[in-house]
C-alpha cells in the first residue's frame, strides 16, 4: 500500500516537475529528472535517456522564524537539495562537459526565476530557491555516504519555506472589528459606561506607479464608508443590509472579491467561487461616498453567529522574472452576534 502524500513530498515533486519542464523544452535534449540519492541514480538504468539529473533532498531545518507557531497551525521548513547531473557522452561532447552544461542550466533557471508558486493540498504557497555554498568538508561528508559512487560536480540549493500542513488544523480565533474601552466610577458601580469606535476610512489612492500595487476597498452604507459592521442575529438592521463595496485601483482592471467565513467549529474557511469585479475608481474618498460606484454582494450567511471577511485580490506577472504573484487589499469585516 502506498504511503500517504505529504506536504513536503508535494513541494519536492513540484520542484522536480518544474526543472523537468525547463530543461526539456522542445528545442533541447531529453534529460530524466529524478528524486533520490546520487548512488541510486548512478546505478539505475538510464531508461529513455542517457542524461539524468538527480535531486537529493538531504537536510531539513526549522525556519528560524515564526517562534509562536502552535500545534495545528501550518509549520515551515528550510529544505536543502543537492543537484547532481549524470550526463553521458554525446557526439563530440564528453560526459564531463554535458555535466557542466546541465549545472549551468540549473543555475540559469533558478537565477531567472528564484520564486515559485506551488500548490500544496489545493493551497498556493511561494517557495524560493537560494544558491548555497558547498564546502570541501561538506562535499566529502555527503559523498562518503554514497558507497562506491564516483563524485560528480554538484550544486546545493535551499528550497524554502516548505509548508507543513496539519491533518487536523487548529481553529483560528475571530478578528476584532473595532476598539473600545470601559470606565468605572468606582468598584461598586453597577452600570459602567462603555464607548467604542470603529476604524475611520481615510482617503485612499493606490500607487499605480508600483508594479505590485494593491487595490483598496471599503463598504458604502447609507452614504457613508466603513471597514467593519456588527449586527445582531435576526435584527432589522441585518435584514436591511446589503454589502456594497467601493473598489479603487487601476480603472478597468479586474479583481477577485473573496469572502472568508468564521465560526467556532470550523474556524476560517474560504468561500468559493470568488466574485470577479471591475475597478471603476482610482481612489476612495469618504466625503464622496454618496456618488461612489459600488459592487453589490450577497452575505455568505445570516443564520448563525460568526464573522465574514472580505478582500479584493489582484494577480500580476512580475516583469523581472515572470513570476505570477497575488496582492490583497485591506480587509473588510462583518460580525454577527447574538441579539
Amino acid at each position: 500500500m502506498a504511503l500517504a502524500v505529504s506536504a513536503l513530498s508535494q513541494v519536492c515533486k513540484s520542484m522536480r516537475q518544474y526543472l523537468d519542464g525547463e530543461i526539456n523544452a522542445p528545442d533541447r535534449s531529453k534529460v530524466t529528472v529524478v528524486l533520490g540519492t546520487p548512488s541510486d541514480t548512478a546505478t539505475a538504468g538510464a531508461g529513455d535517456s542517457d542524461h539524468r539529473l538527480n535531486l537529493f533532498f538531504f537536510r531539513f531545518e526549522p525556519p528560524g522564524l515564526f517562534p509562536d507557531t502552535l500545534p495545528g497551525e501550518i509549520g515551515w521548513l528550510r529544505t536543502f537539495c543537492l543537484i547532481t547531473p549524470f550526463a553521458a557522452e554525446e557526439d563530440s561532447v564528453s560526459a564531463g562537459e554535458n555535466d557542466l552544461r546541465l549545472i549551468g542550466e540549473i543555475i540559469r533557471v533558478f537565477h531567472e526565476k528564484p520564486v515559485f508558486s506551488l500548490s500544496v493540498d489545493d493551497e498556493d504557497y511561494h517557495i524560493q530557491a537560494m544558491f548555497q555554498p558547498l564546502g570541501l568538508d561538506q562535499l566529502n561528508q555527503l559523498w562518503s555516504t554514497q558507497g562506491d559512487t564516483v563524485y560528480r560536480p554538484s550544486i546545493l540549493y535551499e528550497i524554502s519555506l516548505a509548508p507543513i500542513v496539519p491533518a487536523v488544523p487548529a481553529v483560528a480565533s475571530p478578528l476584532a472589528g473595532g476598539l473600545g474601552f470601559e470606565a468605572n466610577a468606582d468598584m461598586a458601580a453597577t452600570t459602567p459606561s462603555r464607548t467604542g469606535s470603529l476604524p475611520e476610512v481615510p482617503v485612499t489612492t493606490p500607487n499605480l506607479a508600483l508594479e505590485a500595487w494593491a487595490p483598496a476597498i471599503a463598504f458604502v452604507h447609507q452614504d457613508a464608508c466603513a471597514f467593519s459592521f456588527s449586527f445582531a442575529l435576526g435584527s432589522a438592521e441585518l435584514a436591511a443590509f446589503t454589502p456594497k463595496v467601493w473598489l479603487a485601483g487601476k480603472v478597468g482592471d479586474n479583481v477577485s472579491l473573496q469572502w472568508e467565513t468564521w465560526d467556532a467549529d470550523a474556524g476560517w474557511q474560504r468561500v468559493v467561487p470568488a466574485t470577479v469585479a471591475t475597478i471603476t475608481s482610482t481612489g476612495i474618498d469618504p466625503d464622496a461616498a454618496s456618488a461612489a460606484s459600488t459592487e453589490a454582494l450577497a452575505l455568505p450567511f445570516t443564520d448563525h453567529i460568526g464573522q465574514m471577511l472580505l478582500y479584493a485580490e489582484r494577480s500580476y506577472t512580475r516583469t523581472s522574472d515572470g513570476t505570477v504573484l497575488s496582492v490583497r487589499s485591506n480587509p473588510l469585516l462583518i460580525s454577527l452576534h447574538a441579539g
